[in-house]
């Protein structure tokens, strides 16, 4: 049994992942990028995955899974993200 069949990742976490790639991606594509903003939401990041998961494999799959599979320009949503999560084994929950 994989260790993703057991973890249960919340939407919103995945969002605030997601959201805080794309912040870095933009100050680091910056002119003058700002390295304590970066190093700030990579914090938010690292603190977020942590929940999640203390094994650093996981974390860095779900990671991976995130910032590879941002966005479907087709229907405007997260769901690329959300299924390849979940084909590697992982619950996607809405607690909203």
């Amino acid at each position: 049994m994989k260790t993703a069949d057991k973890i249960e990742i919340e939407l919103i976490d995945i969002i605030k992942i997601q959201n805080w790639y794309m912040d870095i991606f933009y100050q680091e594509d910056d002119d003058y990028p700002n390295y304590r903003i970066i190093a700030q939401k990579n914090k938010y990041i690292q603190r977020i995955l942590n929940k999640i998961s203390e094994n650093k494999e996981v974390q860095n799959e779900i990671y991976d899974t995130i910032i590879h599979k941002t966005w479907n320009n087709e229907d405007q949503t997260f769901k690329p993200i959300c299924d390849g999560l979940r084909a590697l084994g992982y619950k996607i929950i809405n607690n909203n």
